[in-house]
């Protein structure tokens, strides 16, 4: 008899910057899913990757002097990086420059054009390329785009469209006819009531004079146009319309509630126009805000970087403080004094402890061995199983960890009160059986959410590593079985930082001249590299003390986060840093490459943008000829900056 099967995705990522912390909690969230629908049995297809068509992607590329494939291989691997770090059990990792996917792509297209829903007009309106959306004037804030508040561009092409329009009843009867459609209810409102109360307009699906993009299968002249390009890869991911396909479909895909419109609106009309059964359920969960829950921006300096969380606490850290904290479908604030505490009194307290104790007390009184005993069944096993897989199939991991948690408590209050050091070897034995075989089940209980942890109890166990819900019941525990004494949670110390008030980066000078209107300034082009590679314009007032011959080419430290201005009608995007002892100007250097940052030890970064009048009190200092904040070596991949050729009194600007 064939497994029940179950089909989950995560949104695409848009790989045009590096991976953020709602990134991993999107991750996170759908493969503790997978994870638990593979532990009940079902036979899970888990989907993840990279969205890499559009036009602010060539843009970019271009920018680094890179093809738009180059870059887009580069920064794929990035979004590979993080799912490794946080053990994301995918099963494979789509990627819209692939044959495969174009292949399906074009094959969606030629369906639903042939069958008289796509036809050729022209389009005109303010374009976005950023978002790569088209906007009517209603919809503008301040003239700008609604979304990123950027300018935008008055377009007008031909293109293709699609009768999105038409389907508009249909999709409102689906989604009440269906109330697991979208989840929570609270968004499953929202789409409803945009639905009956706003007109749905045809779709562009077609851009012409793009390259970077899949051509239609009629006209090259054109590109398919991003959503029905994008949102087709959960269907050629299963290799559509094959065996893979008929096998998974339809899916649970877990998204941002940013892109909540075009997973239930547009994606749905799309696959009922290519005659292709909806999605099984769109799970929408919130943003990721910082701990006082502010929008997370480099502007801010608030970002969180999940790399370095990981680095510092592991994956099981950042997971379990996401899954555990964080409603389902709502908004959460991320603090790392909480993800600490969290992890030493749930994690190394609770469960780590409780594994220590128990395998202490039988290296000291069974020789390490799993003693002879029936267990005390001290909670309901499979009343836990169940209310854990009624919050799970909700989207409910943290009402189901609450659960979990709650008995592993109350198995901590089993060793405390018995006090098993008092007894008898005999009714040691039952204390301590009963503790390893609540630990046993909680070794599966915790794959989901903790998966490197679970494995590691689960050798301290000495248990085989694929163990199934099925196996939680009481007594499966082997006598005899050699039991590993190890520290499953090394405790963590929260070291607030403070933060270097400064961004600086490092720049390359690629291009020097006069500015046209004071003669002491020189407008400069700066590469700042890094993984956009990005130029910028600085004005400097170095005229009096340098040739233009002497300042190309020089690697340089730029203020980054210093407010842009505009000097003397030419704009300035930043700062060189330099030293004055009041007789001679001198930029500061070190060997390294553009867009690399510096860093001072015991300092967090800060991206919070800085006027003048603020980056004038901010006080850096020279000893020898190394740059000091605070005492501290102004660093750059572990080498110090330096400046020579001025006194050590000099000013730091």
């Amino acid at each position: 008899m064939r497994k029940k099967t179950f089909y989950i995705t995560t949104a695409i990522d848009y790989p045009n910057s590096l991976p953020h912390i709602g990134h991993a909690f999107e991750k996170i969230v759908a493969d503790t899913l997978a994870r638990w629908k593979r532990l009940n049995g079902y036979d899970v297809f888990f989907l993840t990757g990279t969205d890499e068509h559009g036009q602010k992607l060539a843009t970019a590329a271009a920018e680094k002097g890179m093809t738009p494939q180059e870059f887009v291989n580069e920064m794929a691997r990035h979004f590979f990086a993080l799912c490794e770090k946080l053990s994301i059990s995918y099963d494979d990792f789509i990627r819209t420059s692939q044959e495969r996917h174009k292949a399906v792509a074009r094959d969606v297209f030629t369906t639903v054009q042939k069958r008289g829903e796509i036809y050729k007009g022209y389009y005109e309106g303010h374009y976005c390329m950023p978002c790569e959306t088209f906007f009517t004037e209603k919809d503008l804030v301040d003239s700008n785009c609604p979304k990123c508040k950027r300018s935008v561009t008055w377009l007008k092409e031909d293109a293709y469209f699609f009768a999105m329009g038409k389907y508009k009843q249909k999709i409102i009867e689906h989604i009440e006819k269906n109330p697991h459609f979208i989840v929570p209810e609270s968004r499953k409102n929202e789409i409803l009531s945009r639905l009956r109360n706003e007109e749905l307009k045809d779709l562009c699906v077609s851009r012409s004079g793009i390259t970077w993009g899949i051509p239609l299968p009629t006209n090259m002249k054109h590109v398919i146009y991003v959503w029905f390009d994008a949102l087709v890869n959960y269907i050629s991911a299963l290799d559509y319309p094959g065996e893979k396909f008929v096998r998974y479909w339809p899916a649970h895909h877990v998204i941002g509630k940013d892109i909540l419109w075009f997973h239930t609106v547009i994606w749905p009309a799309i696959l009922s126009a290519a005659g292709i059964a909806l999605p099984w359920q769109v799970y929408v969960h919130g943003f990721i805000n910082d701990e006082h829950g502010d929008k997370m921006s480099k502007s801010k300096g608030n970002v969180v970087e999940p790399l370095a969380i990981i680095e510092k606490y592991s994956a099981d850290a950042l997971r379990y403080y996401f899954l555990r904290t964080i409603p389902a479908g709502q908004d959460g604030n991320f603090s790392e004094k909480e993800l600490v505490i969290r992890y030493n009194t749930e994690l190394a307290n609770d469960l780590g402890n409780l594994l220590l104790r128990a395998t202490a007390l039988i290296e000291k009184n069974f020789n390490g061995e799993v003693p002879m005993a029936k267990p005390i069944h001290l909670f309901d096993v499979k009343q836990l199983c169940k209310d854990m897989d009624a919050a799970m199939n909700q989207y409910a991991y943290n009402s189901a960890l609450e659960k979990l948690w709650a008995i592993i408590h109350l198995t901590n209050k089993y060793v405390n009160e018995s006090e098993p050091w008092k007894h008898s070897k005999e009714e040691q034995a039952v204390i301590l059986y009963t503790v390893l075989d609540a630990l046993r089940i909680f070794s599966i209980l915790t794959e989901s959410f903790i998966p490197t942890a679970a494995k590691q109890l689960r050798k301290a166990l000495g248990l085989p590593d694929k163990l199934k819900i099925k196996d939680c019941v009481w007594g499966k525990t082997k006598e005899k079985t050699k039991i590993r004494h190890i520290v499953l949670f090394e405790k963590k110390e929260f070291v607030e930082q403070k933060t270097f008030p400064l961004a600086l980066k490092v720049g390359r000078i690629h291009e020097v001249s006069p500015h046209p209107n004071a003669d002491k300034l020189y407008v400069l082009k700066v590469t700042m590299g890094g993984v956009m590679g990005t130029e910028i314009q600085l004005v400097a007032g170095l005229r009096q003390h340098f040739t233009p011959e002497q300042l190309q080419g020089k690697t340089i430290i730029v203020v980054s986060n210093l407010k842009q201005a505009t000097l003397r009608g030419m704009q300035s995007q930043g700062m060189l840093l330099a030293a004055d002892d009041g007789k001679h100007i001198v930029p500061l250097t070190c060997n390294a490459n553009p867009g690399d940052d510096i860093e001072v030890e015991g300092f967090a970064h800060s991206h919070q943008q800085i006027t003048y009048d603020e980056f004038s009190k901010i006080k850096l200092s020279i000893k020898g000829t190394h740059v000091l904040f605070d005492t501290k070596e102004l660093r750059v991949k572990g080498k110090p900056v330096t400046v020579s050729g001025v006194d050590e009194i000099a000013v730091i600007r």
